[in-house]
C-alpha cells in the first residue's frame, strides 16, 4: 500500500461519497473507484458498501480508516517536528470557525500571523461547534475555535480557554417591561424570565452550544418553552430583529452593539459563555500553531472577555 492510496481512502472515509472525495483529490471518480477496487482485491476484503450516492464503511473499512488516520497523524507530527527544527515552516493549517466569534478573531489575528509565517496557508471551516468537535476527533481539521457553557464535557479535546462572557437578554424599545426604565449603555440586573413567556424570541440555532448548554436549560428552569420566531448563527442579525421591535433576543455581551433601540439585561444565574481553542489530544502543536494561539489569546482578552455581573458592577 503506497502513501497515495492512504490519502485516497482517507478522503473516501471523510466524504462517504466518491464524487466529493475525487474532487478533493483532483482526480476523476472513475480513477478513484478503480484505486479502491484495487486495494480491496489486494486485501481480499470489502472496505465500503456501495449504496446510492453513498459509500458506507464495512467493519473492515472502519478498522482500515482508524489505522489510516493514525498513520496520517504520525506523518503530520513528523512534518511538524521537522519544520520546527528547520525553522522553515510551511504547509496547511485547517482551522474550524464557529459563527461570529471565531471568524472575528481569525480575521483580526491572521494578518500578523501571516507576516511571521508566510509559507503557511489556512483552510477554514465555518460550522456549528458540535460539527467542529467531530471534525477535530476524526482528524479532519487541526484546531478550532469553540464556544459553549461547559467545555470540560468535550471528550478527547484539549481545550485552551481564551475568554469568558455573559449572555444578555435584549428587549426592543417600546416593550411594556421597559416602562419607566431609562436607556443606558450597561445591562440591567436580571429579570424573572417567566415575565416574557408570551413574547417572541430570536435565538441562536437549535443545535448550537449556546442553546443546548445554556439557553434551553435556562428556559426549562423558568418553566416555559420560548416562542422562537427566528433561529440564526449570526448575532448581529438577532440583535437587528430586536432593534426593529419584532422580538426579544439573547446574544453574547461581546456582540452587543445597539444600546439605542434595545435595552439589555443580565440573565438569571449569570451563566457564563466560554470561548477557546481546541484540538485533538493526539495532535502535536508546532511552533506556528503555538504562535497562532498566543495571538488569539491576546485578541480574545481584548475584545471578548467580560466579567460576571457582580464584578462588572464593582469595577
Amino acid at each position: 500500500m503506497n502513501f497515495r492510496i492512504i490519502e485516497y481512502i482517507d478522503a473516501i472515509g471523510k466524504h462517504r461519497n466518491m464524487a466529493d472525495a475525487a474532487d478533493e483529490l483532483f482526480i476523476t471518480s472513475s480513477a478513484l473507484n478503480q484505486q479502491l477496487l484495487k486495494l480491496e482485491r489486494e486485501l481480499g476484503i470489502q472496505l465500503f458498501l456501495r449504496a446510492k450516492h453513498k459509500l458506507i464503511p464495512t467493519e473492515a473499512g472502519e478498522i482500515c480508516l482508524k489505522g489510516i488516520r493514525g498513520m496520517l497523524g504520525i506523518w503530520e507530527e513528523t512534518q511538524s517536528a521537522l519544520e520546527d527544527i528547520s525553522g522553515c515552516v510551511k504547509g496547511l493549517l485547517r482551522i474550524g470557525l464557529p459563527y461570529d466569534h471565531g471568524s472575528e478573531v481569525f480575521a483580526r489575528v491572521w494578518p500578523e500571523f501571516h507576516k511571521k509565517y508566510p509559507g503557511i496557508n489556512i483552510q477554514c471551516y465555518q460550522l456549528l461547534v458540535p460539527e467542529l468537535l467531530e471534525m477535530l476527533r476524526s482528524g479532519e481539521i487541526d484546531a478550532a475555535f469553540l464556544l459553549g457553557g461547559n467545555p470540560s464535557a468535550w471528550k478527547g479535546i484539549q481545550y485552551i480557554p481564551l475568554s469568558s462572557e455573559n449572555l444578555l437578554l435584549g428587549l426592543p424599545s417600546g416593550h411594556p417591561y421597559l416602562k419607566d426604565k431609562p436607556k443606558r449603555i450597561t445591562p440591567y440586573p436580571a429579570p424573572e424570565l417567566p415575565v416574557f413567556s408570551q413574547d417572541k424570541f430570536a435565538l441562536s440555532l437549535k443545535h448550537s452550544t449556546m442553546r443546548t448548554d445554556i439557553l434551553d436549560p435556562l428556559f426549562q428552569l423558568a418553566g416555559f418553552t420560548p416562542n422562537v420566531m427566528v433561529e440564526s448563527g449570526f448575532n448581529s442579525f438577532l440583535e437587528k430583529l430586536a432593534a426593529q421591535g419584532l422580538c426579544d433576543t439573547i446574544i453574547p455581551q461581546s456582540q452587543v452593539k445597539d444600546y439605542e433601540n434595545v435595552t439589555w439585561f443580565y440573565l438569571p444565574g449569570s451563566p457564563r459563555f466560554h470561548f477557546g481553542l481546541g484540538y485533538a489530544k493526539s495532535y502535536r502543536l508546532n511552533r506556528a500553531m503555538k504562535h497562532f494561539i498566543t495571538l488569539a489569546e491576546g485578541d480574545a482578552k481584548q475584545y471578548l472577555d467580560f466579567p460576571p455581573p457582580d464584578k462588572e458592577r464593582k469595577s
